[in-house]
């Protein structure tokens, strides 16, 4: 990798902090790689789908937000294509004027669904902080941690 790279001399003695070297991949590939990472990592709050929670109402926040941050990285890019290509057709049958950015719609939705997803995981860390209020009583059980390594003598 360093043969290929120009950003620093194949004699140098260290690299840099920020250094990425060139590869053959194309960038849709990382974004590929960052929204299904992104929904997986995700994807684990609703393991909590069931979980006590001390009112009805934070269970169904719970659930909508974990859903939302799973489902927007998703959903995100595709919504904001069809918008774009709708928003190209409209153009098109109105025979507006060229100053009209087609793209406008495209990246007004894609800015709702990153809002939206930056609020569902704000809610997600507000309940997670909250429900500490109410846990169960096995929470304050101490745990004989020397029962769980094994003892040589």
């Amino acid at each position: 990798m360093l043969d290929e790279s120009t950003s620093f001399p194949a004699d140098a003695t260290h690299v840099s902090t920020f250094y990425a070297p060139n590869h053959r991949y194309p960038k849709y590939l990382h974004a590929l790689l960052l929204i299904a990472l992104g929904s997986i990592f995700s994807g684990i709050h609703c393991a909590g789908w069931d979980f006590s929670f001390p009112t009805p109402a934070e269970q169904k926040l719970w659930r909508v937000a974990s859903l939302a941050v799973t489902v927007i990285p998703i959903a995100a890019l595709p919504l904001a294509t069809i918008a774009s290509a709708i928003a190209m057709l409209l153009l098109a049958i109105v025979k507006s004027s060229s100053d009209d950015d087609p793209f406008l719609l495209g990246g007004l939705t894609f800015g709702i669904a990153v809002l939206a997803y930056g609020s569902a995981r704000l809610v997600l860390l507000g309940l997670a902080v909250a429900l500490l209020r109410h846990l169960p009583q096995s929470a304050y059980i101490t745990v004989d941690w020397t029962k769980f390594y094994p003892h040589i003598l």
